[in-house]
């Protein structure tokens, strides 16, 4: 990690705690309420094309809140905690303006996509417990499957056809014009739960991890310190907001009275034209994007000369991958970070500065050093020993930014978020991330994949991350994936690896790799496909390509 980062680093400490003593500025809509008094016209929001002032969100943001106080005020007291106010929409002036309006109420948002099958909706709905939700078009197309776990109070877009509202206590967006916007963000407290994002659970029922306004204090400070955002910085939202990741985009933009700028679906996966036709300056994404962008050859010399930052995180970052970014953006630092949903967006990161630091025989990025007011570990198989410099473990983290938790499920919480004795910082609270990982000679962080990305083959441990590693090396093409199978009776007894763009056939690749991995490894079958397919997040879906080769064999 270069001199610079390691600065920014080192203030952004005291700038979280600075955050901590206000409990007025641990509301996320605050400094949009504050832009849109000093910097009302300003661009704040870029989305379907339309252009929107700080003026304008604000008022939005200031109306919804108003409503949501109305419609939810009498269970107030019986709650004992802000409103929580559901999204159910997807990258519209709704979303946003509704995100902001939840915060400035003091409540709770929780992201929603539409897009979702619609009985995971109703899972969530139903765990959530919303007092309201927030529903733009997209949103509607899935009312009427949810109408018996909807809350009592539902706002509602203009564009929303009377067939598809619910009957009951249904807003229309109009209906807003009549309210005052609520006068300012109510003060919130430090372990007030800002959002709470559902994520997938090991048992099939979606897991609500709750962070809170001080989890989120923190995290923003060190990114004010990594990237020194500008009223005139212009940021991307790649990622929907039911993915964490969104949190920077959002609030990291809105916090400096930069303007956010909303990646159309229609080229999610190759932004290369929306990036210089918005004149982004600041670029965030999971590592996929890059290889689909290279593969479209829209990484071409000085592509995207304005961008002065890139922010990968969410997967693996091949090397090959940061050096293809490097030679289209030469003006840009590139910043590997990890983080998963329980620590708050992200908590590790590797500035990649000349030469990227690879994790030996992976051919990946580094994750790197722990943000301040972190600490990072590695534990060993007894689930409690801390290990040394070398030595491969599960990824546990500890620190401010860790979430309180898993929405009303102690034990999990208990389980997920144990209490560790580490040999030098004493008795705390950690998370087990499900990640191997290792820290080298130098303090540096590398991470092996998910541990449940670990197969038994035969009788033999089996990491699909380090067979993906020869795959990328011998295709030459970052778009690989390997999965487990067949599955019999609960065990795999084979895998099979898929890859996009290889420079080599199918079945020279794998006589290939015969000769560099042991034979329990090599994959029954490669796989050569136009694409792979992705998730809502924009991540490899290992479930879609197992799917296809059960589908295949029915």
């Amino acid at each position: 990690m270069g001199v610079g980062v390691k600065q920014d680093l080192a203030t952004a400490s005291s700038r979280a705690s600075d955050a901590a003593q206000v409990t007025d500025a641990l509301n996320l809509a605050l400094p949009v309420f504050c832009h849109s008094k000093l910097n009302a016209k300003r661009l704040a929001l870029v989305v379907d094309g339309a252009e929107y002032s700080y003026a304008q969100l604000g008022d939005a943001a200031g109306r919804i809140a108003a409503w949501i106080a109305t419609r939810t005020e009498a269970a107030a007291g019986v709650r004992g905690r802000g409103p929580r106010v559901g999204i159910l929409a997807y990258r519209t002036f709704e979303t946003y303006a509704g995100i902001l309006g939840a915060a400035w109420a003091g409540g709770t948002y929780v992201p929603l996509n539409p897009k979702q099958p619609a009985a995971r909706l109703e899972s969530i709905l139903r765990r959530a417990g919303l007092d309201a939700v927030i529903v733009d078009k997209k949103g509607a197309a899935v009312l009427k499957d949810l109408a018996g776990a909807l809350p009592p109070a539902v706002l509602v877009a203009n564009d929303i056809p009377a067939d598809s509202v619910p009957p009951g206590g249904v807003t229309r967006w109009t209906d807003l014009e009549q309210l005052a916007p609520l006068v300012s963000p109510r003060p919130v407290s430090p372990d007030h739960a800002a959002y709470i994002m559902f994520t997938s659970g090991t048992t099939g029922v979606p897991k609500g991890v709750a962070v809170t306004a001080q989890n989120v204090a923190h995290f923003l400070a060190v990114s004010r310190s990594l990237y020194h955002i500008t009223p005139e910085d212009r940021l991307g939202q790649f990622c929907e907001t039911a993915f964490d990741v969104s949190v920077f985009e959002m609030f990291a933009a809105w916090d400096a009275a930069a303007s956010l700028h909303i990646v159309p679906d229609t080229v999610l996966m190759a932004p290369g034209g929306f990036i210089k036709n918005a004149n982004l300056t600041i670029w965030t994404s999971v590592p996929s994007v890059i290889m689909t962008m290279n593969r479209l050859h829209q990484l071409t010399p000085n592509a995207f000369p304005k961008l002065r930052a890139a922010y990968f995180i969410g997967e693996a970052l091949p090397a090959a991958s940061a050096r293809a970014w490097q030679v289209a953006a030469p003006n840009c630092v590139i910043d590997n970070e990890y983080g998963p949903t329980e620590a708050t967006v992200a908590c590790i990161v590797h500035r990649i500065v000349g030469e990227p630091l690879e994790t030996k025989g992976r051919g990946t990025v580094a994750i790197g050093d722990p943000y301040p007011g972190m600490h990072a570990g590695i534990i060993g198989d007894d689930g409690k020993t801390f290990m040394g410099a070398g030595e491969i473990g599960e990824l546990a983290l500890s620190g401010a930014q860790l979430a309180a938790g898993y929405l009303d499920d102690p034990e999990q919480t208990g389980r997920r978020f144990p209490t560790l004795t580490h040999p030098t910082l004493g008795t705390g609270r950690w998370y087990l991330t499900g990640d191997f990982a290792y820290f080298d000679e130098n303090g540096v962080f590398h991470c092996l994949g998910r541990i449940d990305n670990q197969v038994k083959i035969m009788g033999h441990r089996v990491e699909l991350e380090d067979l993906e590693a020869h795959l990328r090396a011998i295709c030459k093409t970052d778009a690989v994936a390997a999965v487990a199978w067949p599955i019999k009776d609960g065990h795999a007894t084979g895998i099979v690896a898929f890859v996009c763009g290889a420079g080599i056939a199918p079945a020279a690749a794998r006589e290939e790799l015969r000769s560099r991995i042991p034979a329990y490894m090599v994959p029954a079958k490669v796989v050569a496909r136009e694409t792979l397919p992705l998730n809502a997040n924009g991540k490899v879906d290992r479930k879609a390509l197992r799917a296809m080769l059960e589908e295949k064999t029915a």
